[in-house]
């Protein structure tokens, strides 16, 4: 038997059937077509398909790595993000207009906001978009370069 999750659609070509299977998100209730392009493999269920698709499992992925990771709850990172106003604490750019510039282009994270930390204590300091967390990590969180790089376009912008 079938998972009940799956729908057969007949559809007819050319005067040939040809069978498509459809599988509904357990999740978000909608309804694609039962591919790996949709969903993730998983290969103790039947139809060797996750029940969840892969943006719903994108979704709960990411914010149990920030529970696991960090050490943060789901009700702490949503304080940030409102205290924050939703927004990046370093150049201020809305997140959400990250997230739909990235659907637009279909590069999977750049939206999403991102959890910087110390990296000695680990403490929580903020959420930064992908740019200003990376900047950091590549200036070595070093105020000094910081300092000198800000000098050096100040310089170079005359």
């Amino acid at each position: 038997m079938e998972d009940e999750n799956i729908e057969t659609l007949k559809n007819f070509l050319v005067g040939k059937e040809k069978e498509k299977k459809l599988k509904k998100c357990t999740k978000c209730k909608q309804t694609f077509p039962a591919t790996s392009e949709f969903f993730y493999k998983h290969s103790s269920r039947k139809d060797g398909l996750d029940s969840w698709c892969k943006e719903c499992k994108r979704e709960y992925d990411n914010k149990h790595y920030k529970i696991k990771n960090y050490n943060i709850t789901i009700k702490e990172y949503n304080k940030l993000i409102k205290k924050q106003n939703n927004r990046c604490a370093i150049c201020g750019i809305d997140f959400d207009f990250l997230d739909k510039i990235r659907n637009y282009n279909k590069v999977p994270g750049i939206g999403k906001p991102r959890i910087d930390h110390d990296h000695k204590r680990g403490k929580i300091r903020g959420l930064l978009c992908d740019d200003c967390n990376t900047a950091l990590g590549i200036f070595q969180e070093n105020p000094l370069i910081l300092i000198k790089a800000i000098k050096y376009i100040q310089k170079h912008k005359k």
